[in-house]
């Protein structure tokens, strides 16, 4: 990592590179700080986890990943997914920094297939947006063409998968459609940033039921009637 673009911050949890360029955003504030960003959203993906996987995608510069690996079972990995390039070479950096084995990073946006899809990773004035950056529908400056997977055709079918946890910026229903064998396979319990769709959730997925179960910060936690939810204690 360049140390002219990331530092290197430090909170209960571990160490992150963290981008410089970035220091408005809040994730990134409350880390150079030593605190920890969305501390319930995590707190909640460690004490869930079970025995399954996690699914984080929008990783950014990896602020979940030590928290989120902490609690993680022997043999399980957390299948992370960020695909602004800046951002995804942080989130390596963090795993680097703090030896995360569990962790199977790719440098890739989420959709309902496999593909090239665009997406906005800098302002018009070239400026990166880092966590900001987002999908659109044409090509222009600061729009990249980046590599998009269905997490169906990433993740083995054979790993059990207990959370699936989404920060994709809008894109969520195109990702969620991408890892139909998965949900129905598994049911995991959905994290899905400021997503009230619950109706839409249970016309494509029927016979699951999937429910609101709760808020963490901003995100919305659905899970299927069978599925027990841990409470969580912050220190």
């Amino acid at each position: 990592m360049d140390n002219n673009t990331a530092t290197v911050a430090q909170n209960q949890y571990g160490l992150y590179s963290v981008p410089l360029h970035l220091g408005h955003r809040p994730a990134v504030r409350k880390v150079t700080q030593g605190k920890v960003y969305e501390p319930k959203t995590i707190a909640f993906m460690a004490r869930n986890a079970g025995q399954g996987d996690i699914i984080h995608a929008g990783t950014f510069f990896g602020d979940f990943l030590p928290g989120v690996c902490a609690g993680m079972a022997k043999g399980r990995k957390v299948w992370a997914f960020e695909p602004n390039p800046n951002s995804y070479e942080n989130a390596k950096e963090t795993a680097r920094l703090n030896k995360l084995s569990c962790i199977q990073l790719h440098n890739n946006a989420l959709s309902d297939q496999s593909g090239e899809i665009l997406f906005r990773t800098h302002d018009e004035d070239g400026n990166p947006l880092g966590g900001h950056s987002h999908f659109v529908d044409e090509l222009a400056p600061g729009i990249s063409k980046v590599a998009a997977v269905a997490l169906d055709d990433v993740v083995p079918a054979d790993r059990e998968v207990s959370i699936l946890q989404l920060d994709v910026e809008g894109h969520e229903r195109n990702a969620l459609l991408g890892a139909r064998r998965i949900i129905e396979a598994w049911k995991p319990i959905l994290i899905l940033e400021e997503f009230h769709a619950g109706r839409w959730l249970r016309n494509n997925f029927k016979g699951l039921e999937y429910q609101r179960v709760r808020r963490l910060h901003g995100n919305i936690v659905f899970a299927t009637p069978d599925t027990e939810i841990l409470p969580i204690a912050l220190h």
